[in-house]
């Protein structure tokens, strides 16, 4: 990515039209949403909007709406949710609301929930992370654990001893060594698990010093190297570990401008190392290089394609998906990363993109 006047990068959204009648706030693009948007190279495509099942439902015709006869089943739908994951082309959700992660799959268009039968049940989880074996590993809150749970929902295992955690939040795999990093938000540090279960290291304590943390929040894996990144959400910044949690960088501080945050959440990184940073009092997301260089930003406030309302969670699937979660709106949006790899494996798609 090119760092790019900012007045250019913010999102143009064109030619939108909203399904007449219908009555899930449902949006269809004439034309694909690009960010940044022509001439800029572009880097993300809006994919859609998902609630759970009311996604998935068609909305009343216009005989339903002359004789009033428009109620329709919508299903099981997200309340509050907060973390995203995405495994094998399902998107997961954390959704504290419901007490359950939901498991949406688009391709079958249906929705599952994973974490509301006795055995492996949750309060209030609050974040996901898979490894690469596809095991779902879900941070609670309130039972003050972090849950795993086999392809098919099944539970399968509970990470924390009592009084171990205070309040676990954000959390992160790195299959490649075998390690669940979870952040104790209120522990003000980093507590790292073998996937065995057993505490291997804890990170940082309360300041603000490098290394240090104050009510931090969410937290990613770069999968090139095995950096952490670490949202520090009470030091309005950004932190970047070494996987055994030497301090490498830092980058961010409290303000109203471009590069600055006020309640920075969700972080994640792409899979050519750029950091994605949610901040739910702008309503946006702002991009970073590894150095902490801000490269574009995109959303604003509303309920529209690349509009958020007090976005929180966000995540990348193993096929470059940006998965953003938003509390107010009670939905997610999903993105595309155009990255080198998926311009070469998508020639047509890309050259499409561009002419646009």
């Amino acid at each position: 990515m090119r760092l790019h006047c900012l007045s250019q990068i913010m999102v143009a959204i064109v030619a939108i039209t909203v399904m007449g009648g219908c009555a899930i706030d449902k949006v269809e693009p004439r034309h694909s949403i690009i960010i940044p948007p022509a001439p800029e190279e572009p880097r993300l495509v809006f994919i859609d909007a998902y609630r759970g099942e009311s996604t998935f439902v068609q909305g009343p015709n216009a005989l339903d709406v002359l004789i009033g006869d428009t109620q329709i089943d919508v299903g099981k739908n997200i309340k509050k949710p907060y973390g995203v994951g995405g495994f094998g082309g399902r998107i997961y959700v954390a959704d504290t609301g419901s007490a359950a992660v939901f498991v949406i799959d688009p391709k079958k268009k249906k929705v599952s929930l994973i974490g509301d039968q006795p055995v492996g049940k949750l309060v209030m989880p609050v974040d996901v992370a898979f490894s690469k074996d596809g095991t779902l590993y879900v941070s609670d809150t309130v039972l003050k654990r972090v849950h795993s749970y086999d392809q098919n929902g099944t539970f399968k295992s509970a990470y924390g001893m009592k009084d171990e955690f205070y309040r676990p939040s954000g959390i992160s795999v790195n299959s490649d060594l075998g390690l669940l990093y979870v952040v104790d938000t209120l522990a003000h540090n980093i507590k790292v698990f073998s996937l065995a279960g057993q505490l291997v290291s804890t990170i940082g304590k309360r300041g603000d010093g490098d290394g240090e943390f104050n009510y931090p929040t969410n937290i990613a894996i770069d999968n090139r190297n095995g950096n952490v990144i670490v949202c520090d959400t009470q030091n309005f910044r950004i932190q970047i570990l070494d996987k055994d949690g030497k301090f490498l960088g830092k980058f961010g501080e409290v303000g109203d401008k471009a590069g600055m945050f006020a309640r920075p959440k969700g972080v994640g990184v792409d899979s050519d190392g750029h950091i994605y940073v949610v901040d739910a009092a702008f309503n946006n997301v702002q991009v970073f290089n590894d150095k902490g260089e801000l490269l574009l930003f995109f959303g604003t406030p509303g309920t529209g394609p690349v509009q958020f309302q007090l976005p929180a969670g966000l995540s990348f699937d193993e096929h470059d998906r940006l998965i953003i979660a938003e509390v107010f709106s009670g939905r997610v949006q999903v993105f595309q990363y155009i990255s080198e790899k998926w311009k070469k494996e998508n020639p047509n798609e890309y050259q499409k993109l561009k002419q646009q």
